[in-house]
């Protein structure tokens, strides 16, 4: 959602598949630690000390999008997906019945390191007595239990009742210094009983002396410091800041002379998770005495210990907002979302809050819409997003996010920002979208239901990608099926249902039902599905009007289909135009169609004038036709016009090209609609036409005229994604990379249909004003949607040591040029 995925993966991976990464954040190296404990069958040996709660699992898949990895156990993981090691832990789980308390206990820690809560209460599924908790193998799992049972449901019945027989009489052992000790932490924090860190600490320190002659002086040195945090947590909440400060030292001291053994790397890590957890007591301390000099003594040493770490990176960004250093802060901020998932909407926030400090007032929109949706159901995220919304005047926007912050158990998918925005587009819900083409599919469903055939269609042909990138950029997985008959039935609509019912009788129906069917299966980004249900037929093989249409728009889509690729020249379509009975109104259609195409793909200007030619002649006879409306007539010239024009434009005759599309314009301003369909379908040739004129006017260097015109195009429709590219590029004309890169940003923040191109561009463009900070986030931010883009990754290469993460771009580059290199060699063979 902030960071491309790679990036989370990597920095989280022990938690997706049980591997590490040199990047992996210090907490997460728990996970491989809990292994080579449960490998050596030594259950009550130190391991790190912070578990994370049950919430962070999800967060981290909602947060990558990689829902391959949301599992509750470990054998949902795909082998193909899983490291040794994971694989390893999903052979335990299986084997969990027949394991002796020793591997049983390793198992429920390594379950609990690795966020999977759930599972250790499979291991662990009812709470062992005093008498068996005595036992310190069997104590130890009956640890697991409880931490388990706390991560997931927090302080419950349960949660306290799987504590009770640790700590009401415990026994002198490790796993019970450690269990005292916790359990008046959580007493204090969860329950507001201070006195019970008091207790509850004592008990633990009398234990450990108990045990003091077990222990290693390395062990010793590490429990000793773990009680500190619990006291150090005390004092701060009798407000004894002084006292915690200097405990602090004292403890940093005494740990700064352990020394883990040399053969034991896991020892090591725990010694560097005990130090970095001192540094982050003792910078939240210094922050509260106002210690300046500790302060930035401790985020140095934290950010040295633990670079990948959310936390340290939103202290450090904290730190620089309370100097009023907010272009240092607005980096921070930036850097710490990008390696949440916690705190993600809340450094991103912040982010918005510098941003506007430093008058970037689109990049603080743009991080204040990723804050509400890392977190819709927050108030903070809602209501800053209301505040944007109104501070530029934009009501229909802020109607979306009153809709989207609502709470809907039985619907989370409804809620969602992009399905709010788009609905249409995943189910035939109502889409909120001001913009012109969100409600593109319910149109073609109701023209389907009402068993009618538009005489003036919509012009507007979405890429064919759109529907996957509005998936996967909306989280919603579920909704990727290639077959209407594959979405779940709980996320199926009325209209849904109709259109499945369609499909399933699609083959004895007419073709004029099988046409209508077909267009809503198309606009859906069904193309696949309406090529395989209707196979071409050539030209001399038709017979009836609605048979020549069909296989008219059928060489259209595959035609579109194929952009990017090897075009599918629309050559039935052409025959289909010779043919005797095609209706005048087809014929016309196929041949501005074909202008169109051989301007564009051919570049055949005899091509292009001999179809404008059958142009003219068809429209003539339409216009002279009285069955048509003064509507339709003019709808259908100013259509010709625009498309035509390609032919003076390829003979660089600007005078006729001048003309032609003034006579266009002229028509598409004076359309005589009527109702809110003939409304919707001027406003969408009025603003094509302003689009056409402005690349007519920015040819022939009429660069003023071209910046009016792509303004009035915008005024029509402000949600448009592709009018925003035009305005940053009439903007780089007169050399305002800085504003151009803000209508590159609003082009990302509406997509989906230019979102990866929206954030690359504005990263060019930051980068060219001088603003390495901004160009960086909005390269990650076009690499988490393509991360293949090899233009984007040597611009994030480029800002060098302007940008946070130099070492890692470069990488990033290295590695993405040896995949393309690799790619290509084996294509060559």
């Amino acid at each position: 959602m902030n960071a491309p995925s790679w990036l989370t993966f990597e920095v989280h991976r022990p938690y997706f598949d049980g591997a590490q990464a040199p990047t992996t954040v210090l907490q997460a190296r728990a996970v491989p630690v809990a292994a080579h404990r449960f490998e050596q069958r030594r259950p009550d040996a130190l391991r790190f000390g912070m578990t994370m709660p049950a919430s962070y699992r999800q967060l981290l898949v909602e947060e990558s999008r990689l829902t391959a990895y949301r599992v509750a156990d470990p054998t949902e993981l795909p082998d193909e997906l899983a490291s040794p090691s994971w694989r390893r832990l999903a052979q335990a789980y299986r084997e969990r019945a027949d394991l002796d308390p020793v591997d049983r206990t390793g198992l429920a820690h390594w379950l609990v390191a690795a966020c999977l809560h759930r599972a250790v209460l499979e291991v662990a599924p009812t709470d062992l007595d005093e008498a068996h908790c005595r036992d310190r193998v069997r104590a130890g799992l009956q640890v697991a239990r409880a931490v388990a049972l706390f991560a997931a449901e927090g302080l419950s019945e349960r949660t306290v009742a799987a504590y009770r027989p640790l700590v009401e009489q415990p026994a002198p052992t490790v796993t019970h210094v450690l269990a005292v000790a916790g359990w008046g932490y959580l007493l204090a924090r969860h329950a507001g009983d201070d006195a019970a860190i008091g207790l509850h600490l004592g008990r633990a320190r009398e234990l450990l002396a108990a045990v003091a002659d077990e222990l290693s002086p390395f062990e010793h040195g590490v429990l000793t410091a773990r009680l500190a945090l619990r006291e150090v947590m005390y004092a701060e909440r009798q407000r004894d800041f002084a006292g915690a400060a200097a405990l602090l030292r004292a403890t940093a001291a005494q740990v700064a002379d352990l020394a883990a053994p040399p053969d034991d790397p896991d020892d090591a890590a725990v010694l560097l998770e005990t130090r970095r957890r001192l540094v982050d007591r003792r910078l939240e301390i210094a922050v509260r005495l106002e210690d300046e000099a500790g302060e930035r003594e401790a985020l140095a040493e934290g950010v040295a210990l633990d670079p990948w770490c959310v936390k340290i990176r939103m202290q450090a960004a904290q730190v620089h907002e309370r100097r009023g250093e907010h272009e240092q802060a607005l980096a921070g901020y930036l850097h710490a979302a990008r390696l949440g998932p916690f705190g993600t909407a809340f450094a991103l926030l912040r982010g918005a809050h510098c941003a506007r400090a430093t008058g970037q007032r689109e990049f603080a929109r743009v991080l204040t819409e990723r804050a509400f949706r890392a977190a819709p159901r927050s108030g903070l995220t809602r209501d800053s997003l209301l505040t944007a919304c109104q501070e530029d005047g934009d009501e229909p926007l802020a109607a979306v996010v009153r809709r989207a912050a609502r709470r809907d158990p039985q619907r989370p998918h409804a809620t969602n920002w992009h399905y709010q925005m788009y609905a249409s587009y995943f189910n035939l819900g109502a889409s909120r979208s001001p913009g012109l083409y969100a409600q593109l599919p319910t149109l073609a469903y109701e023209f389907a239901e009402a068993g009618a055939r538009p005489e003036v269609n919509w012009q507007r042909l979405m890429p064919p990608a759109f529907r996957r990138n509005l998936i996967r950029e909306s989280g919603l997985a579920e909704f990727a099926v290639s077959h209407p008959a594959e979405l779940p039935a709980a996320l199926r609509t009325p209209a849904w249902e109709q259109l499945c019912a369609w499909v399933a009788d699609f083959a004895g129906a007419d073709v004029e039902h099988q046409h209508r069917v077909a267009v809503v299966l198309y606009r859906l980004g069904f193309t696949r599905l309406v090529l395989e249900l209707l196979p071409r037929v050539p030209a001399d093989r038709l017979t009836g009007a609605a048979e020549l249409r069909l296989q008219h728009w059928l060489d259209t889509v595959r035609y579109v289909d194929s952009v990017g690729r090897v075009v599918a020249a629309p050559t039935n379509s052409f025959a289909i135009a010779e043919h005797p009975a095609c209706p005048v109104r087809l014929r016309f259609t196929i041949a501005v169609f074909a202008v169109v195409f051989h301007a564009r793909e051919t570049r055949s200007l005899e091509e292009a004038d001999g179809w404008r030619k059958v142009a003219e002649e068809c429209l003539a006879e339409l216009l002279a036709d009285p069955r048509y409306t003064p509507f339709e007539k003019m709808m259908m010239e100013s259509r010709h016009f625009r498309s035509v024009s390609y032919v003076p434009f390829l003979r660089r005759d600007r005078a006729l090209l001048a003309a032609d599309m003034t006579r266009a314009e002229e028509l598409a301003r004076a359309v005589p609609a009527e109702g809110a369909y003939q409304d919707f379908l001027k406003r969408e040739n009025l603003r094509a036409c302003l689009e056409s004129r402005s690349k007519e006017a920015y040819a022939f260097g009429e660069d003023e005229a071209g910046h009016r015109l792509v303004t009035e195009a915008l005024a029509i429709d402000p949600y448009e994604p592709k009018t925003h590219i035009e305005v940053a590029e009439s903007l780089l004309k007169r050399d305002r990379p800085g504003e151009a890169a803000a209508s590159y940003l609003r082009t990302a923040r509406l997509g989906p249909v230019s979102t990866a191109l929206g954030y690359a561009a504005a990263a060019d463009c930051f980068a060219r004003a001088g603003q390495p900070v901004l160009a960086e986030d909005c390269y990650l931010q076009a690499l988490r949607l393509d991360p293949h883009a090899i233009s984007v990754a040597r611009g994030w290469a480029a800002l060098g040591a302007g940008g946070a993460m130099g070492e890692l771009a470069e990488g990033y580059l290295a590695d993405l040029e040896a995949w393309g290199a690799a790619r290509r060699a084996a294509r060559a063979h």
